[in-house]
């Protein structure tokens, strides 16, 4: 069984977690599978947004105990699993193409680290989610001590990953932390919308933007860095589109170029 799913053609890549017998704990195996498949769906000019999702009864897990309770792996090995996580949640942040997260079930770990790097997060109102790393003796990974207070204080940030204590969807939109939380049944729906207005957005736009939004340099930089980056969308076929759009009252369609 192929550990992460590709589905969708044209503008939605939808990548799907699937060992849905372990509830989609990861492995090493599943980390790679989501560098290839976050990597090939990024640089396909036609892919205009990415959906990831979980297969089964939750999104993930997070770390297979079960694995790591056998000892197998020496200190390289170790090293080399640690390596992985924290490249998966990087490539979701850093990517160019908008990246959603459909979370239902569970969301736990190393699942709610790849859940929270996503541009967009939705999920289902009962859908459970949270950072137990601290309760269980581990710790946590792919940049969530700096991301989550950027998205919902350091204040909510501290109480979710010294605690540990789940936290519905339905709180997680509250918070700011989810896009939206919806009714399970309404997930897919929701998600697959949601996709068909990003990827009707300008691309080289949305990638620059990206790109930003991650920045940390000092605010005269990012006045300099904002202008250049308009100068170079100006450049575009895009951005001549979406000016004859706006002349013309219609929908634009943007090429990538």
């Amino acid at each position: 069984m192929d550990c992460v799913r590709v589905e969708g053609a044209g503008q939605v890549a939808r990548l799907v977690l699937n060992r849905p017998e372990r509830l989609n704990a990861v492995s090493e195996q599943m980390y790679r599978r989501l560098l290839d498949e976050l990597s090939r769906a990024d640089a396909a000019p036609e892919v205009r947004a990415i959906v990831l999702a979980g297969e089964g009864r939750a999104f993930c897990v997070g770390a297979d105990q079960k694995a790591h309770g056998e000892g197998a792996r020496t200190p390289a090995q170790q090293a080399e699993y640690v390596e992985l996580a924290w490249q998966v949640c990087e490539r979701i942040q850093r990517c160019g193409t908008p990246v959603v997260a459909a979370v239902h079930g569970y969301a736990l770990g190393a699942g709610a680290e790849m859940a929270s790097s996503a541009d967009f997060l939705v999920m289902a109102e009962d859908a459970q989610m949270g950072f137990p790393e601290v309760s269980i003796g581990t710790y946590v990974g792919g940049g969530v001590t700096r991301r989550l207070p950027r998205l919902v204080g350091l204040r909510r940030a501290t109480e979710l990953l010294v605690l540990g204590e789940r936290f519905t969807g339905k709180e997680a939109a509250d918070w700011g932390l989810a896009y939206r939380a919806v009714p399970a049944e309404t997930l897919d729906t929701v998600v697959t919308e949601l996709a068909g207005q990003l990827a009707a957005k300008a691309p080289l736009s949305v990638a620059r933007l990206k790109a930003a939004l991650l920045s940390e340099a000092p605010f005269a930089e990012v006045l300099r860095t904002e202008a250049t980056d308009l100068l170079a969308i100006m450049g575009t076929a895009d951005w001549a589109e979406g000016v004859a759009a706006f002349r013309d009252r219609r929908t634009p369609s943007f090429q990538g170029k």
